[in-house]
């Protein structure tokens, strides 16, 4: 056996670690983009943080499903390899 293979519950805390820290700092940038555009040009208003927020969330969740299903994604392809004995 080869020492260098990952355990897949290894693997799967490296992509729970990668989507979590990608969901606090995109929202967190949202959040912060929202704040200042309502502060600056919006008069207070409370639409552009919740758009703003809004958009790093998704974005963080369209991240989150190339993570855990890279088939989903257009134009990767997986081809199976034989075992080696």
């Amino acid at each position: 056996m080869s020492e260098n293979k990952i355990q897949s519950e290894d693997l799967l805390a490296h992509k729970w670690d990668r989507v979590i820290s990608n969901f606090v700092v995109k929202t967190g940038l949202g959040l912060s983009v929202g704040i200042v555009a309502s502060a600056l040009l919006f008069k207070k208003r409370t639409w552009p943080i919740a758009i703003s927020t809004g958009w790093g969330f998704g974005a963080a969740y369209a991240d989150a499903e190339r993570v855990f299903h890279p088939h989903h994604v257009p134009g990767v392809e997986f081809h199976k390899e034989e075992p080696s004995v």
